[in-house]
């Protein structure tokens, strides 16, 4: 992966960032913001603010596209692409901080009641409606326990969680955390005429940050020379805005390093994950069914890394669309793997310390240049393991 700089947006007000479902086919109720924003968003503030820098005359390069040329000579369709093609441009991952802090998405194997921080267990195989397979199950088989949904973890607390502990209640970022909710009435104008346009009412939910929060993106391609720094730019939809500057890019947390205990591993969707195969959109590139002492299990490779798939936990579908404003017209709606989903693995030559180094931090399944499939390595310990597998406890 290019180097790469990391530029921050902070909102100015309310920012909206629209779900999937259109405005026109909702009928009375209200449209949400989709959160954390898609990356085609935050790479948009990004093109546009490229261009305002270079003086661009949009109208024009509309036009032209890739024969257009800036006043300073250079061609803008080099530099920030059109459309789906982003140019020189990449996204190494999108994030979330407050107060300076780099967030992390809550892995989906951490689990909580009203009193306690838990961890999932793999248990043993069982028939199901897609062959024997082994099932998450909450510890000790105690109800009440709930997967981290809209929470995030600071570096800290992600590295207690990957070394097979549970993080302290202080790393730990919640929704009420970050922003509240406003709810917006709105209707659309005819500006030729400027006047409202009749029955066409609607209602948004917008987000309004707490002080202190702020959008990261890690991009690769921008030109040392273009300072965009300090440009306020429109942020999501209906026009809202957010100042754009660069920081220091944040370290990755530390790779956890396995012991007597370790098993296998646990990777982390740390980004949303697009994945293409032919036998389940939920399972990465290059994995095909296979069989392990009686179960189901997924056998494949990542960067070079042989592994054997037993277990995965993964949270809703995350819904994306947007507006493709290239081409003024809605985009199509991508069906999403959520981030925190966790992949219980074994490495198939046992060399588990390798195999975190080549994985740690990689990208995996499509789109990766929108920063899609960032995964970081957990250790899957004996506690965790199934007992019917070589290797699980007593």
């Amino acid at each position: 992966m290019s180097a790469f700089k990391t530029l921050r947006l902070t909102a100015l007000d309310t920012l909206f960032f629209r779900e999937s479902r259109p405005l026109d086919a909702i009928g009375g109720s209200e449209l949400v913001s989709i959160f954390p924003p898609s990356p085609r968003t935050v790479l948009g503030a990004v093109r546009s603010a490229i261009g305002d820098t270079l003086g661009a005359d949009w109208k024009q390069f509309h036009a032209e596209k890739e024969s257009y040329v800036l006043p300073n000579g250079r061609s803008l369709y080099d530099l920030i692409g059109w459309g789906d093609e982003l140019g020189k441009l990449s996204l190494a991952g999108l994030w979330l901080s407050l107060d300076d802090v780099r967030l992390y998405p809550a892995p989906l194997f951490l689990l909580h009641n009203k009193i306690n921080f838990g961890r999932l267990r793999i248990g043993t195989a069982v028939r199901t409606h897609v062959g024997t397979v082994r099932l998450p199950t909450a510890p000790d088989r105690e109800h009440g326990y709930r997967p981290f949904e809209d929470s995030w973890l600071t570096g800290a607390g992600l590295l207690q969680a990957l070394e097979g502990g549970n993080p302290d209640n202080d790393e730990l970022r919640q929704r009420k955390d970050l922003f509240t909710e406003e709810s917006r009435l709105g209707i659309a104008r005819d500006n030729s005429k400027r006047t409202v346009r009749t029955g066409l009412l609607y209602q948004t939910r917008h987000i309004r940050p707490m002080a202190g929060f702020a959008i990261d993106a890690n991009i690769s391609g921008l030109d040392d020379s273009l300072n965009i720094e300090g440009r306020i730019v429109r942020l999501g939809g209906e026009g809202r805005m957010a100042d754009i500057y660069s920081v220091e890019t944040p370290k990755m947390p530390d790779t956890p390093r396995p012991h007597g205990d370790t098993r296998g591993l646990i990777l982390v969707l740390l980004t949303s994950a697009l994945f293409k195969n032919e036998h389940g959109n939920w399972l990465p590139p290059r994995f095909s069914p296979a069989k392990s002492n009686g179960a189901d299990v997924w056998r494949g490779e990542i960067n070079s890394v042989s592994l054997t798939l037993h277990a995965v936990a993964l949270g809703k579908t995350r819904r994306e669309g947007g507006w493709n404003m290239a081409e003024c017209k809605p985009r199509d709606v991508q069906s999403l793997l959520s981030p925190g989903g966790s992949y219980y693995c074994t490495v198939d030559n046992g060399n588990i310390a390798t195999a975190i180094d080549a994985l740690h931090g990689k990208q995996i399944g499509e789109d990766q240049e929108l920063g899609r499939g960032v995964i970081a390595c957990g250790l899957w310990n004996q506690n965790e393991f199934p007992i019917d597998h070589p290797g699980g406890k007593a």
